[in-house]
Parts: C-alpha cells; sequence; structure tokens
C-alpha cells in the first residue's frame, strides 16, 4: 500500500510505499481512498509516466482505477478544492487490487 499526505496548503507529497500492478496488459486496478474532508484530483503514473490524469474523488470516499499496465503505480499531482491547516497531515491510500 502507498499513501500520499496532503500538506495545509491542500497539495500532496510524493507517495510513499509501493504499489506495483501485475494483471497483464491493461488490467492492473488500484484502489485509491481518500481520507481527507475534501474532495481531491489527482494523476496515475505507471512507472513514472502518467497514465490516467484529472481523476476525482470525493471526501471520505474511494474510487477504483482499472486498465493499468503492469508496473508501479504512484499518485502524483494530488491536490484538494482548498486548503486550510485542518487538513494538514490527512492521508490518501494507493491500494493495490490486481
Amino acid at each position: 500500500m502507498g499513501t500520499v499526505t496532503i500538506n495545509a496548503s491542500g497539495v500532496g507529497g510524493s507517495q510513499s510505499g509501493t504499489v506495483t500492478t501485475a494483471g497483464g496488459s491493461g488490467g492492473g486496478k488500484i484502489m485509491v481512498t481518500n481520507d481527507s474532508d475534501s474532495v481531491i484530483t489527482f494523476d496515475v503514473a505507471t512507472a513514472g509516466t502518467v497514465v490516467q490524469s484529472n481523476l476525482k474523488c470525493p471526501a471520505k470516499d474511494y474510487l477504483i482505477v482499472q486498465g493499468l499496465n503492469n508496473g508501479a503505480q504512484t499518485l502524483v499531482s494530488l491536490t484538494t478544492s482548498h486548503g486550510t491547516v485542518a487538513q494538514n497531515a490527512e492521508v490518501v491510500y494507493n491500494t493495490l487490487i490486481t
């Protein structure tokens, strides 16, 4: 499992932890769980290359991202709709499904 921690400006830092899909070409899936109090917008990168952009996940909800090729999956360019001190240290989880 990987995690991204949101700072007080509403921006996610670098993902810690590794999530590597092995579901075959286009068969990989991850579940992104937003444990923050705000909608998040993010991209998914496979082995450092953005493969899906501008994905949104509501506050306290999850999103299943599918159609990923084999490789290391990271959440990048993660932002919230607004930044507040109360959001500081809230976490978004990236979990392997297949």
